[in-house]
């Protein structure tokens, strides 16, 4: 599919495109040929495999969305830790956050946005430039 230059058009893309594949996702999980195994570590794994090629697109693509969307605000709730995008990264780099520990959002000033941040961004280097901080939320 070709992609678009304008963002708000790309959202609707991307959009689209996530609604798709998380139907593909969805037949997939339903039709796995590894449900029925006795032996669950590998079982895992090779569903694991199965799925992957989807996981990878749904990932690139929510991604994609994160550094488009548009920020929607909220007051920054008390719970949560508000550091610095340039310590959130030092710690992602240091192996400190990965993404099954929680995840955070941007903030602007006083205002958190409705915009998510998790490790394997940094990882990707899928980070925003329009933002200094961020709030964490362990699991």
């Amino acid at each position: 599919m070709k992609t678009t230059k304008d963002p708000a058009l790309r959202l609707t893309e991307i959009e689209d495109e996530l609604d798709k594949l998380e139907e593909v996702m969805y037949t997939k999980e339903q039709n796995d040929p590894y449900k029925d195994m006795e032996d669950f570590p590998e079982a895992w794994r090779l569903y694991q495999e199965y799925m992957k090629p989807e996981w990878d697109k749904h990932h690139a693509l929510s991604r994609e969305k994160r550094m488009l969307m548009t920020p929607k605000y909220s007051s920054i709730p008390e719970y949560g830790d508000v550091m610095s995008l340039e310590h959130f990264i030092e710690c992602v780099h240091d192996g400190v956050f990965i993404d099954y520990d929680g995840n955070g959002n941007y903030v602007d000033g006083e205002r958190m946005t409705n915009i998510t941040i998790i490790p394997s961004d940094v990882l990707n280097d899928s980070v925003r430039d329009d933002f200094d901080t961020i709030i964490w939320f362990n699991r």
